[in-house]
């Protein structure tokens, strides 16, 4: 057991190393150390502003990069998709001006946009109840759309029943079962849609965001479900592309449907995503991995984890 005399001496000790400090720093010592820690503060302001300016450059070339493809956009991708008509199906929290951004780009490579369905939050259900309730209204939506029953492991048995009655792969008239389809999942208030004049695609593109919530396992749950739904919408017609916007943290501190898309290796062999899509370049990337698409091909693209390229194969003019 330590005794009393080792504290004492400990004590005495780091008092007169203390003392020692005060009287160096104040005597021989102070001078040396005084311009020392000036010249380090100085030094360091001089990073800090070369930091700034080189930041403050970034800024303005990424700026003129994004002026400049959204300036060239009509050339960049005008004609590449004529007569290709596309399902919009916007994901929950998917940014507007994103959205918008995206339907002028489709509409400027020629596309038509026939539809626009929300998907709400509701569509992953957050208790047994209200999955109980789902697999009820799958069963009879499936069942009238000439589906098979949804076997019990089938945890996501409405992603087809929307698939189904947004996209076919010749584009052929939306169904009075699908328009049904549509008008049940609405009223279960799952999505917003408009199902009256509603035409079907053969290809379908959608915009996503993080998900948000406090527990990381439900958010990764969420994400993997909401690219499930993209997998279905892929595989009904002539091809799919899932964007997001991920910034500049990348897929860091949150869950991305993106993500688990690119996680998942059955789906991310058919399905193309894209993750920059808040810049031109990416929504030029959307047009072009649907161009990619439809020639039977698949790639993930942007700026973050898993990508296969910056951006998707120039289509030949």
């Amino acid at each position: 057991m330590i005794d009393f005399r080792y504290h004492l001496v400990s004590i005495v000790s780091i008092f007169m190393a203390l003392a020692v400090g005060i009287v160096l720093g104040a005597g021989p010592l102070k001078g040396q150390i005084g311009d020392t820690l000036t010249s380090e503060v100085t030094q360091l302001r001089e990073d800090r502003a070369t930091l700034r300016a080189e930041l403050d450059a970034a800024r303005k070339s990424a700026t003129a990069h994004d002026d400049f493809t959204l300036a060239a956009r009509q050339r960049l991708v005008g004609g590449t998709l004529t007569d290709v008509k596309v399902a919009l199906v916007v994901l929950p929290n998917a940014d507007a001006d994103d959205t918008k951004a995206v339907i002028e780009t489709l509409k400027a490579a020629g596309a038509t946009v026939v539809s626009q369905t929300t998907v709400r939050d509701t569509w992953v259900p957050k208790d047994d109840d209200a999955r109980a309730k789902q697999r009820q209204l799958a069963s009879e939506q499936r069942r009238a759309l000439g589906l098979p029953e949804a076997d019990k492991a089938n945890l996501a048995p409405l992603d087809e029943v929307l698939a189904t009655a947004l996209v076919a792969p010749d584009a052929a008239a939306i169904s009075d079962a699908g328009k049904a389809a549509l008008d049940a999942l609405a009223g279960a208030e799952l999505i917003d849609a408009e199902a009256a004049d509603l035409t079907r695609a053969s290809t379908a593109v959608l915009v996503s965001a993080p998900i948000k919530g406090d527990i990381a396992t439900e958010r990764d749950r969420q994400a993997a479900r909401l690219a499930g739904l993209a997998a279905a919408l892929d595989r009904a017609g002539r091809g799919a592309v899932l964007a997001a916007d991920v910034g500049v943290t990348g897929f860091q501190g949150g869950a991305s449907v993106v993500r688990a898309a690119r996680g998942d290796a059955a789906t991310s062999r058919t399905l193309s995503t894209v993750d920059d899509v808040g810049l031109s370049l990416g929504r030029v990337s959307v047009v072009y991995a649907l161009v990619e698409q439809l020639a039977g091909d698949v790639g993930q693209y942007g700026l973050g984890d898993g990508v296969s390229g910056a951006y998707p194969p120039i289509p030949a003019s």
